[in-house]
């Protein structure tokens, strides 16, 4: 074997070393069906929840269910351990109000044996310790007795003035007393003598004594105790709900409404987790339960509303490089004067080549612009054209310059930028007491988009330098008279009638007549028989045609009008705002998500971009596209502070070098055999 194709196969061997250099897992997901609402989840993957006719049941990892035997109604389930047990709480025959309930290994419920007149379970753990509390319990003075009712049958722990809320492994419980605010530990006979008060609500306690909170449900904390002293440690802006043994802690935000994990340190939104093609359209609103091995309960919307669980795994492309290394690694000796060997190492590295880019939509890298200015428009150069905190109109480059364009402009706004660089707007300047339409050319000095009238609108542009727009001509009592100045210099066309608002690079137009409601296009001195209802907005238009827009019922579409022929396509709830060439359309759609639409598939742009750096940011909206896929959106993160970015697509970085060293490799292996048979 070749030097050179050595070194290849070393650099795919640390490759194959690093595919799981991340620093948080990937997820696959289930989605449960109405037949069964998830509500805990144990360190085994089983799920105790309800099934539709509101019993109890167990849902398995092979996806079978079992239901739970038992004349119980209106039941709420409140722990399930990894023996299977699920405790909660029902009206059960004999008894007027709920009792405490438990179903021992997928057997009948059962009620537990303490005396009062109705009672609550407050949760299990792993040994089987039940806790929780009676109430109307005449013999102590708050009439209410709480409980532990240990799993080795040993004799039950009672409080006459304290009811126990959490329990770990090994038997540390937090509750509350009727004398005091906030949780009290207990454990081995002994009350702790630290309150954990001052407004923070404990969701989860894990066998480390650690502990999940949140403050006023607006800060989420995680807590432990040092020295007879909470420490506690703001996560994110909103709510935690369980923490695991390794201090991953899931929840979610106070004003987003996304799912948040914490993990090793970092705070995540849910949604740059998980990449199920089948779920590219969904989002997760919230995270409420976590088990040992880092698999979560949480709720999602997208095609409506279900629950998931989500299960952690290797990334699919740093499974197939770890084991395409190992195998190389094996063949590394073997390769020379090995025919098989050489043939084993030019198919697998065609595999490996051949699904580098088998994914089903671009993962982006994420440029945030500072707060020197807001991004408006992106052109298909990937510079983008906004406005700087002085109200001027400034250039961004690719290479990270900024040009600002002259003139003096008050209450500015930029409606439209091409690939040759020319701005267009419309702004109050000297000497006119109305907004102009105006426009920059390629970087120059401010010009007035040569139509007459007492004020105007420029509308749009195109790549060929034609502006769409209208102004108001006093001649006809301030009427709108629509406007396209083409760039070949040739005599403007007018409209009396009508207001061209988007162009296309092939002069197709569209606009709204003033006899008429809805958008109608126009083309080469003809009005297209496409004219669509009042209540359809139309916000963009690529060459081929294709508009997007939303209705006034909040769903965004896409529309082809062929002759007789409509192609109308429902997007997803809310807007559409940019469509490129190839058909990828961006958006925001409910709970301020950012989505594409790619291959004629939803995505939410969450789900596709993961660089660490904005690991606990979301995106809102999606404004821009261009035509190699560049999108400008709009972000928070979990401390609620905003940004606006530019996401750029790219291969996956080990996707990328695993590519060009299988090219290479592939190309050295097969010039060696030429030079062998020559």
């Amino acid at each position: 074997m070749s030097k050179f194709a050595r070194m290849m196969l070393s650099a795919l061997a640390l490759l194959a070393c690093t595919a799981h250099a991340q620093n948080a897992p990937s997820y696959r997901a289930v989605k449960f069906d109405a037949q069964f609402r998830p509500h805990i989840l144990n360190d085994v993957g089983q799920v105790a929840g309800m099934g539709q006719d509101g019993r109890p049941a167990i849902w398995n990892p092979d996806g079978s269910i079992l239901q739970l035997p038992g004349a119980a109604s209106e039941v709420t389930i409140t722990g399930f351990n990894n023996q299977g047990t699920v405790v909660g709480n029902a009206l059960i025959p004999g008894y007027s109000l709920p009792q405490p309930v438990v179903w021992r290994n997928g057997g009948s419920v059962e009620r537990l044996p303490f005396t009062g007149l109705g009672g609550y379970t407050e949760g299990i753990n792993n040994r089987g310790d039940i806790i929780g509390y009676m109430a109307g319990a005449s013999d102590t003075g708050t009439g209410h007795v709480g409980f532990i009712q240990w799993g080795d049958g040993s004799t039950p722990q009672l409080f006459d003035d304290y009811k126990p809320q959490m329990i770990n492994d090994h038997g540390l419980v937090l509750g509350q007393r009727s004398d005091a605010w906030g949780l009290r530990s207990w454990q081995d006979g002994v009350f702790g003598d630290t309150l954990i008060g001052d407004g923070l609500y404990i969701s989860g306690l894990n066998n480390e004594g650690h502990m999940s909170g949140s403050h006023a449900a607006t800060e989420a904390y995680w807590i432990i105790e040092r020295d007879g002293q909470f420490d506690a440690r703001q996560l994110w802006s909103g709510s935690t709900a369980d923490i695991n043994d390794a201090d991953s802690i899931v929840g979610f935000t106070e004003w987003s409404n996304h799912a948040m994990l914490w993990f090793d340190g970092r705070a995540y939104v849910l949604d740059h987790l998980w990449h199920d093609a089948e779920y590219s359209g969904w989002s997760l609103l919230n995270a409420w339960d976590i088990n040992a091995s880092g698999a979560i309960l949480a709720n999602g919307f997208g095609n409506g509303d279900a629950a998931f669980l989500l299960s952690p795994v290797p990334e699919p492309g740093g499974a197939i490089m770890l084991l395409a290394g190992l195998m190389l690694l094996a063949l590394h000796r073997l390769a020379q004067r090995k025919l098989f060997a050489r043939a084993m190492s030019c198919s697998l590295l065609a595999l490996l080549t051949s699904s580098a880019y088998a994914q089903e939509a671009p993962a982006y890298r994420a440029t945030r612009f500072d707060g020197s200015f807001m991004p408006k428009f992106l052109n298909d150069a990937g510079q983008v054209a906004g406005i700087s905190q002085d109200g001027k109109v400034v250039i961004w480059s690719p290479d990270g310059s900024v040009v600002r364009l002259p003139g003096v402009v008050n209450d500015l706004s930029i409606t439209g930028f091409n690939s040759q660089g020319t701005v267009i707007g419309n702004g109050l300047i000297p000497g006119f007491s109305k907004p102009q339409a105006l426009m920059w050319r390629n970087g120059g000095a401010m010009e007035l988009v040569q139509i007459a009238g007492a004020g105007g609108v420029a509308a749009g542009i195109n790549n060929r330098g034609d502006i769409v727009g209208y102004n108001f001509d006093p001649r006809t009592g301030n009427e709108p008279v629509g406007f396209i100045q083409w760039a070949d210099g040739s005599a403007p066309q007018l409209f009396g009638d009508y207001r061209p608002t988007i162009i296309n690079d092939l002069g197709m137009v569209l606009g709204n007549r003033t006899d008429e409601f809805g958008t109608r296009s126009w083309r080469d001195g003809v009005f297209g028989d496409d004219r669509t209802p009042y209540d359809f907005y139309a916000r963009a238009l690529n060459s081929e045609g294709r508009r997007v827009g939303y209705q006034e019922n909040a769903y965004a579409y896409s529309l082809l009008v062929r002759g007789a022929e409509r192609d109308y396509r429902q997007l997803w709830s809310r807007y559409a705002f940019d469509i490129n060439d190839a058909g990828s359309v961006v958006g925001e759609t409910a709970y301020e998500r950012a989505m594409l639409l790619y291959q004629d598939r939803p995505y939410v742009l969450d789900h596709l971009w993961n660089e660490e750096q904005y690991a606990g940011w979301s995106l809102e909206r999606a404004w821009d596209i261009n035509a190699s896929g560049q999108i400008l959106v709009r972000g928070g993160n979990e401390w609620d502070q905003f940004g606006t970015f530019l996401l750029t697509p790219v291969p996956e970085p080990a996707q990328g070098a695993l590519l060009l060293a299988g090219l290479a490799l592939l190309g050295s292996l097969r010039l060696r055999s030429g030079r062998r048979s020559t």
